[in-house]
């Protein structure tokens, strides 16, 4: 066994020598590979480490301790480079059989064994050595990576089914979206600040009185445009100051800082508890929308939401520490169609039906990959323990 040297994501090339870097094992392979995504050039790493067809890859840094020592093994013709935080095991056995035997449930208890979770999780080349796995003759290894191969096949045909209707699904909405919003002969539009109440959000109150409220964060956010109420922090903040920011339903709150270049800032989410007491951050954070009664919410928030995947940035601008910030006048000159109600009542409705369609999917995909991996898991069991 013995560790890679580290390759940073800027020294990562469209060409050059194959290459694995320790966070792909996680994101990208699983049981076995035959072609690295990623390429770099020798010249960048002063101490490079190599592996060959048929070994093994540990990941040994990573973000949970049932996920720690990641197995995965190579079974590509080329010389690759090893990157860091990855240990590469050298053998004699058959290397796809030692990949699916130390994915077992048991084979992972091993791999946990002392290990806590602080912000990561690191194992060394010493507790792997110390795992302990079945090791039959080579035909019946090679017999038992026969049958895996061809069971976790149909799972995984399984799942990609899923996965390929949701996608097919979010294009179907993202096609719609972008129909239903992009400019048309005769539109007007109007400036977001001349049809919206745009407010900074919510200091924490140093005057009395003060009311408890749930204050809406950045983390507060879905990937999926929506809101976590599961993780609110409650505050104690002015009245006076809440009475000016509260939160009602209806209401949008737009993500104005934070982000990175793949992820900018923008995404607006609709406010819809209708319980409760709640603002939003400081306004470093969170902005509020609230409308002037010309425009459904629910058209609003669609709008924004193809703005924000159209790729505008808003005059996004990235600041010292590293956090990306909305420029707050163009973000308020952004135009907005001018529809009847009635108009964007149409809108609304058929993008609803078919985001409704969309987060079906979601959650069926969810469950079937859950299940597919449930019956990966429980195959391996059968057939180790």
């Amino acid at each position: 066994m013995y560790r890679g040297s580290g390759i940073r994501r800027d020294q990562v090339t469209t060409d050059g020598i194959p290459c694995v870097r320790y966070g792909e094992i996680y994101t990208t392979y699983n049981i076995s590979f035959n072609e690295c995504v990623s390429h770099t050039q020798e010249s960048f790493v002063p101490n490079p480490k190599y592996f060959e067809h048929g070994d093994l890859l540990f990941a040994i840094t990573g973000e949970s301790v049932e996920d720690i020592g990641k197995t995965i093994a190579y079974m590509g013709k080329e010389k690759c480079m090893l990157g860091g935080d990855i240990i590469c095991m050298k053998h004699n056995e058959n290397p796809k059989y030692l990949s699916y035997a130390l994915s077992t449930p048991d084979a992972i208890r091993q791999k946990g064994l002392g290990k806590t979770k602080l912000k990561v999780v690191h194992t060394n080349a010493p507790s792997l050595q110390s795992i302990k796995i079945p090791l039959p003759s080579p035909a019946e290894q090679e017999r038992i990576v026969e049958r895996l191969d061809a069971a976790f096949a149909q799972i995984d045909e399984l799942k990609s089914n899923a996965e390929k209707q949701l996608a097919e699904a979010r294009a179907l909405f993202q096609s719609a979206l972008t129909q239903a919003m992009q400019p048309k002969p005769g539109w007007q539009e109007k400036k977001l600040s001349d049809i919206c109440d745009v407010i900074n959000g919510l200091w924490k109150g140093k005057k009395p009185p003060y009311i408890k409220v749930g204050v809406i964060r950045n983390a507060n956010f879905t990937k999926s445009f929506t809101l976590r109420y599961d993780n609110i922090e409650y505050l104690d903040v002015e009245v006076r100051q809440y009475e000016k920011r509260k939160l009602q339903k209806g209401d949008l709150i737009v993500e104005k800082s934070g982000g990175s270049e793949k992820q900018p800032v923008g995404r607006a989410v609709l406010f819809e508890r209708e319980d409760g007491e709640f603002s939003f951050s400081n306004f470093t954070s969170i902005l509020r929308i609230k409308d002037k009664n010309t425009f459904l919410s629910k058209f609003l928030y669609y709008f924004l939401l193809f703005i924000y995947k159209r790729g505008d940035t808003f005059g996004m601008q990235r600041a010292t520490t590293g956090i990306h910030n909305i420029e707050f006048e163009k973000y308020l000159s952004i135009g907005v169609p001018v529809l009847s109600l009635s108009e964007q009542q149409c809108v609304v409705d058929y993008l609803d039906a078919l985001s409704k369609i969309v987060c079906d999917l979601e959650e069926i995909s969810r469950k079937t990959a859950a299940e597919c991996d449930a019956m990966k898991q429980a195959l391996l069991r059968q057939i180790f323990e």
